[in-house]
């Protein structure tokens, strides 16, 4: 299963952390696995393409993304790659799961 951390402060996505497989099918077959990655990568290709500094990230066996500036372009991004991410826990949720942690 893929499990997504996400911490949201006042409005603001400060990190994602994601781990773990889908298993929804074998690798190289994973429509879970596929999809996600790529809703990350571009995601996080996108946030790059704007400013190269409002994020750090580390893809190895785990990913994990902070959002360093914390700007309106940054977190929208973020947003949308959230709700592709709860939208894909509605459709799979024996392979994905997201928890969110809201702090005011």
């Amino acid at each position: 299963m893929i499990l997504v951390n996400i911490v949201v402060r006042k409005g603001i996505i400060e990190r994602i952390e994601m781990k773990g497989h889908a298993m929804f099918n074998d690798y190289g077959k994973d429509i879970v696995c596929a999809g996600v990655s790529s809703a990350l990568i571009t995601t996080v290709n996108a946030i790059l393409s704007f400013d190269k500094n409002s994020i750090e990230y580390k893809n190895d066996n785990d990913f994990s993304l902070i959002n360093i500036k914390k700007d309106k372009v940054t977190n929208n991004l973020l947003e949308n790659l959230v709700e592709i991410l709860k939208q894909t826990e509605k459709q799979y949720s024996k392979n994905i799961k997201v928890k969110e942690e809201n702090y005011e």
